[in-house]
């Protein structure tokens, strides 16, 4: 049975960190995520706290906040830029591509 007097547990200490991080520098998912060094999906499963990280990312999360700390330009120099979104293509069938009939017989 669930005790409704015990509060709920807080997320890890280092999705936590890592939200604090994200949030500080207001970095997107890409771009948080091209920081790490990793793909999007795992930097959603650490921020949702479902995924453990593995002991060289939580010292990179503790040396990126000390980066923020002590020289947030060389963080920023260190930030993957961002990336354009990419345009949107039309949808449904394309359309026909009109050609002007030439009036000029064909060379047989």
């Amino acid at each position: 049975m669930i005790d409704p007097q015990k509060p709920a547990p807080a997320l890890p200490r280092f999705a936590q960190d890592l939200a604090d991080l994200i949030a500080r520098r207001a970095l997107d998912e890409p771009r948080a995520a091209g920081l790490l060094g990793v793909p999007v999906f795992t930097l959603r499963k650490w921020t949702a706290g479902t995924r453990a990280p593995s002991a060289a990312a939580v010292r990179l999360l503790d040396v990126l906040g000390t980066l923020d700390a002590i020289a947030p330009a060389l963080l920023d120099a260190l930030t993957p830029a961002a990336v354009p979104a990419a345009p949107k293509r039309p949808r449904g069938r394309p359309k026909a591509i009109e050609t002007k009939a030439s009036n000029q017989p064909s060379a047989i």
